[in-house]
Formats: C-alpha cells, structure tokens, sequence
C-alpha cells in the first residue's frame, strides 16, 4: 500500500481526495495536515467521516519521510514550499507547478514563486494530453477546473490546425471558490444571484493560453468570461469558434480523438450537456453544435469542478504516477438526481 499525505485537507478539495481515496485498492491515506485544526479528528471537521481514525498534523512540524506521495491542497504560494522540503511525488492542485515559466506565474499570481528551480520537474497533469510525461514526473500541477473543461473542449480542434478566434463563457458553481467565506459567497448573496466575474483578468487565463500554444504548436489567445451560478458544484463551457471544418468532420475529430479515453465522453447528436450528467464523476461530457446562421462551430462541455477539475483528476494522476489502473478509485457513474 502506497502511503499518502494531503496538506490543506480540510477544504473541499482535501474532503473529496480523502473520500475517493478511502476505495483505492492500492493506496492509503495515512496523514492529513491543517494548520488551523491540529489536534482535531477528521469527524470532528467533517462529521460525514466519523468513522475514521486519522487527526489533523501540523504540517509545518512534519518532515514527510513516512509518505510515497504528498497531495498540496493549498492556495498558490505555498505549495512550492513544501515541495522544496519533501522528496518523493508530489500532486499539487493549486497553480504553483502549472507554468513552466514562472514570470507567467508571478504576473499572473501577483507574487513570486518560491521554488523555480523545481519547474523542470514539473509536468501539467491533464492525462488525456500528456500521459507519458506524467509517468516520468516527480511534481505534478493538477490543472485549474476552468481550464480542464476548456482545454479538452479545443483539444481536437487545435490538434487538426484549427485557426480563429476563440471566445469561452464559462458558468461554475459556488464550491470553485473554496471553502473560505467572503462576503460575495454568503448564501443571502449568492443563492437567486447570477453574473460574471472578473472578466477580462481572471487568473486562469494564461493558463488555458499556454496550455492550448502547446497543443495547437503556436501562441494562442481566447476570450473568457466566467459566471458564477448558485448550485453548489459544476461546471459548464460553452465555446464559440470560426466554422473551419464541418460539423461532421467536427464531430469525427472528436469522436477520433477521444476514442481510448475512459473519462471524455463525446455525446451523441441531440444529447444535451448538463452538470447533473457528471454530477460527483471524474466524467468530461462534450458536445458539438454550429450555428448555421452565424457560421460557428459551437462546443460545451461539462464537468464536476471537485473532481475532474481537482481531486479526481489528481488521483487519476497519482494512478500514473503509481503505473496504477489509471481509473482506479475513479469509475463510480454521476449521482442522479
């Protein structure tokens, strides 16, 4: 058995690799840290786990030793502190080891990375792109939820050489924003409230642009605009693109593309896209439209942003990792209704 440690355990991305991982056949969770609940047991911040034994260490007076792979679920900033102190393998879902180039990072984070000498080590973890590459890697950076259900959205597309404007409205639900409370996400606010926010310099941005350059072997920019909606989970993307291909040879590519892919799920012609369809899955639904008026390629997609835009995808990265099933953990269907 495979021994795990999550630091930053108590958000809602620590809950849910602690939940899935409870049913990995191959690895156990054998420290969780917090620096704000040392001493507490996990049923006492999470009362839905009271069956487990593990409490929360410190991990700033932890070394680490006893551990085959540390998760970081921590915010930007931090994590590549503890990566400079541990060793072994290292998922880390935040931002600090998604770029390559750490002045992206810094002028995107508004700081300085703390560990740029660990980037070569460092792979973007998005299997269904860069499969070989994780296998080989120490440092893992789990993408960015907003990013996972756009990339794999244009994937396709760019890969066949596709050219034109790129526009993306994207609408997730209130958990994205973590489990720290601000004002905008009380429920007096956000519950009956919907808009976007932080168009025009939202942060993942130069994420999706560097990511898809390297896909598409040339620059890329996009337009995009997130919306937060009042349901607890989800994501959906709706993508607007220049009609360079037919909707068949769209739906071809696509239907190509993904065909060994257990977790990308290219929906048949007339099936709707919804995030009741993914709902707590490590699933990605596509969907291709055109809009014949306007002559535009349309493509949606959906996703859990706690599990394929976090902690499922980060398992579905320790699996490779491990030379593991990579599905291990991961299979369980969409909870409906």
């Amino acid at each position: 058995m495979y021994k795990i440690g999550i630091v930053g355990a108590s958000g809602y991305t620590g809950a849910e690799l602690i939940r899935l991982l409870n049913n990995h056949q191959s690895v156990k969770v054998t420290k969780i840290y917090s620096r704000n609940h040392v001493g507490k047991s996990l049923g006492e911040v999470f009362p839905a786990y009271c069956h487990s034994s593990l409490t929360f260490l410190d991990p700033e007076e932890d070394d680490f030793k006893d551990l085959d792979l540390l998760f970081l679920a921590v915010p930007a900033g931090v994590a590549a502190t503890y990566a400079k102190r541990f060793k072994g393998k290292v998922i880390d879902l935040g931002a600090d080891f998604r770029f390559q180039d750490a002045d992206i990072y810094e002028k995107a984070y508004g700081q300085k990375h703390m560990a740029p000498e660990l980037l070569p080590e460092a792979t973007y973890g998005l299997p269904e792109l860069f499969r070989d590459k994780i296998k080989k890697s120490r440092i893992i950076g789990n993408p960015g939820c907003f990013p996972t259900s756009i990339i794999l959205a244009l994937a396709p597309l760019l890969s066949y050489g596709y050219t034109g404007d790129i526009t993306i409205s994207s609408l997730s639900g209130a958990s994205g924003a973590g489990k720290t409370l601000a004002e905008g996400q009380h429920f007096a606010h956000r519950n009956e409230n919907f808009g976007p926010y932080k168009v025009g310099n939202h942060r993942h941005t130069p994420e999706i642009e560097s990511i898809l350059s390297l896909v598409a072997n040339k620059p890329q920019q996009v337009v995009f605009v997130p919306h937060l909606i009042p349901t607890i989970r989800g994501i959906v993307s709706t993508i607007y693109l220049e009609k360079n291909v037919s909707l068949e040879k769209a739906r071809q590519l696509y239907t190509e593309f993904y065909a060994n892919e257990f977790f990308v799920r290219v929906r048949k012609p007339g099936e709707n896209i919804e995030t009741k369809n993914v709902l707590v899955s490590n699933f990605v639904d596509l969907q291709i439209y055109e809009d014949v008026h306007a002559n535009k390629l349309i493509i949606v997609s959906a996703i859990d942003n706690l599990i394929k835009g976090a902690s499922g995808q980060a398992i579905q990265n320790m699996n490779l990792l491990f030379n593991l099933p990579e599905t291990e953990a991961l299979e369980a269907l969409p909870v409906y209704p």
